[in-house]
């Protein structure tokens, strides 16, 4: 039946449509059948709830529940002045099939309509009955709506570094999620809900676009447009009559003609009957003559319409679908990049990962997706890598070179070294925080280094802090080290 959302929490994916008589009925995200889509308060759906074998008074089988068992977005979202179907059409009709059939019904009526009284011999032009911009927007609908979901939902991030790539990074940014609930198991999970949601919908419009590279634009131009311009239709209608007219009457001018000449060579001829056959033949030949040339001129207006108006509807198709694709890429890319902060954020919070993970001596990295990409990365031989880690490599190596700074922290106090590493990683998630215990990890790391702060801890170092500065410079390449104690 149809219905609208009166209620919705993303946070919990749960809730309520209200129908025609104001019964709501409880819904929940897991039920909702449309990939494209996300459900939003106000939206107008086409929904299945339990029903028995009984029938209404109306033919129509009686709801037995109140739980919805499908529902997805209606075809008809808005009614607007003109339309073939008004909101009252919407609520009186009990799917989206017998509303369609409605408009269909009442738009072939109109055709026929004009069709008997639009003068045909003197039209120039044919009008539109919508234009080439609102037959597109229709055609990518759903699309437009996971777009404009993602708008209303954004947050004001101010703490972003950059814009992550949400394909390459996908894996990666789910591996973190799921690592983080692992250790904090009382994180509120239904914060991250709205985004893997609006996340999981612009990814399938993202594939369906990556899979139909190539559509039929001309299919999609007659289906979408030119059989929706009831004008045009009643032009084609009028065309397709005086055709059939005219080979009706070339049929007949056909047999007169047979007739004609087989009665004026027979000997008992009627002069009165033959003059009659000859004055109708010279009226058919009239008709006929007017529908030739009225199907010439109306074939041109038709083929002028249709040019001109495909022409520009195929470039606006084509600039659109690039446009909208873009739309969904970037917007793929911002969710990404606010669920990478998020987690980000809670992970410095949380004294599940900073027991289980910060407090780790090995771990230089802050908690992000791209720190689970490293560890990834660190695993393999650079020499041989596949294509897609060879472009995650490229692409890591990109954001760490503008984003990156590295500390080192000279200590044996573990409490310190987690403490720093926090302070650090608070202020940016591609940081790096390397540890040395020892002379011999200080002077390696040194060589093989470039920090932009070391910090050393005066009470827990093998020997006098001046003598520790002074090798640090010596191996400083840069010279721009700066030298903390602590």
């Amino acid at each position: 039946m149809h219905g609208k959302i009166a209620i919705y929490m993303d946070s919990t994916g749960r809730g309520t449509v209200t129908n025609s008589a104001n019964t709501f009925f409880d819904f929940n995200r897991q039920i909702w059948n449309d990939k494209k889509s996300m459900p939003s308060v106000g939206m107008l759906v086409e929904f299945r709830t339990l029903s028995s074998e009984k029938k209404a008074e109306d033919g129509k089988p009686v709801q037995t529940s109140k739980t919805i068992t499908g529902i997805k977005p209606s075809k008809f979202q808005e009614f607007k002045e003109g339309d073939f179907i008004t909101e009252h059409d919407f609520w009186k009709t009990d799917n989206d099939d017998e509303l369609e059939d409605l408009q269909n019904s009442r738009r072939s009526a109109y055709i026929t309509e004009l069709y008997r009284t639009t003068d045909f011999d003197t039209i120039e032009k044919i009008p539109l009955s919508f234009t080439i911009p609102q037959a597109i927007q229709k055609y990518f609908a759903h699309e437009i709506l996971s777009v404009e979901t993602l708008q209303a939902n954004l947050q004001d991030e101010k703490e972003i570094p950059c814009i992550l790539d949400y394909l390459i990074l996908k894996r990666f940014l789910f591996k973190a999620y799921d690592t983080l609930i692992f250790m904090d198991n009382s994180i509120d999970q239904t914060q991250f809900s709205t985004l893997k949601s609006i996340m999981m919908h612009l990814e399938n419009s993202y594939k369906q676009m990556i899979a139909d590279q190539k559509p039929n634009i001309t299919k999609i131009f007659n289906e979408t447009f030119l059989s929706l311009q009831c004008h045009y239709q009643a032009l084609v209608a009028t065309i397709d009559t005086r055709k059939n007219r005219l080979a009706s009457l070339e049929a007949q001018m056909k047999t007169l003609q047979s007739e004609i000449n087989l009665k004026s060579n027979a000997a008992n001829a009627d002069p009165e009957k033959l003059k009659a056959r000859q004055e109708r033949l010279a009226k058919l030949q009239k008709e006929a003559e007017y529908y030739r040339t009225t199907l010439k001129r109306l074939d041109a207006i038709r083929e002028d319409f249709y040019k001109k108006n495909y022409n520009i509807f195929e470039n606006a198709f084509k600039l659109s679908r690039e446009k909208l694709f873009k739309k969904i890429v970037t917007g793929l890319n911002l969710c990404a990049t606010i669920m990478d902060v998020k987690i980000w954020h809670l992970s410095l919070k949380s004294s599940g990962v900073k027991n289980s993970y910060f407090t780790m001596s090995n771990i230089e990295n802050s908690f992000c997706s791209l720190s689970f990409a490293e560890h990834y990365l660190s695993r393999l031989n650079k020499s041989a890598l596949n294509p897609f880690d060879q472009k995650l490599l490229v692409y890591i190596q990109k954001i760490t070179k503008e984003q990156r700074k590295k500390f080192l922290v000279v200590t044996s106090d573990l409490d310190l070294l987690c403490k720093l590493k926090i302070e650090n990683f608070s202020q940016n998630p591609y940081y790096l925080v390397k540890y040395a215990p020892k002379k011999v990890n200080y002077q390696s790391l040194m060589r093989d280094n470039t920090f932009d702060i070391v910090y050393i801890d005066e009470k827990h170092v093998w020997e006098n802090v001046a003598d520790i500065i002074l090798q640090g410079k010596h191996f400083d390449k840069s010279g721009k080290t700066k030298f903390k104690l602590i």
